[in-house]
């Protein structure tokens, strides 16, 4: 796997983390502060990391062509991105089990409402 390539995994991994995180916590601005367990939590984000390397396709060919053109513009000095460059980089290959989604979502919120 190319260097663009795993760090495309772990930004997806890291957008996808945080959108869920604030989901989760209904976009509350409030600073709050309560205890949880992290191995539950550590848990948690393998979960719905391994969903979604299970259920998406990075296309190496497509993500390699669109950081050598990035690469190319931010050396240029200017950046423009074409969004057809970025189609089809990342696609589904499947749909998670609903089971599957219903049990972290709920061991999520259970997480959630130990803080409130």
């Amino acid at each position: 796997m190319n260097s663009f390539a795993r760090s495309f995994t772990a930004a997806k991994r890291t957008l996808l983390g945080a959108g869920l995180l604030a989901l989760a916590l209904g976009g509350s601005a409030q600073a709050k502060t309560c205890s949880v367990d992290l191995d539950e939590v550590q848990t948690l984000r393998k979960e719905i990391l391994d969903i979604a390397k299970s259920n998406l396709h990075v296309d190496k060919d497509r993500a390699a062509a669109a950081k050598r053109k990035l690469g190319d513009a931010l050396n240029g000095g200017q950046v423009s991105v074409d969004p057809n460059d970025l189609k089809g980089i990342i696609s589904l290959k499947g749909k998670p089990s609903p089971a599957v989604m219903q049990d972290v979502l709920a061991r999520l919120q259970n997480i959630i409402a130990s803080c409130q």
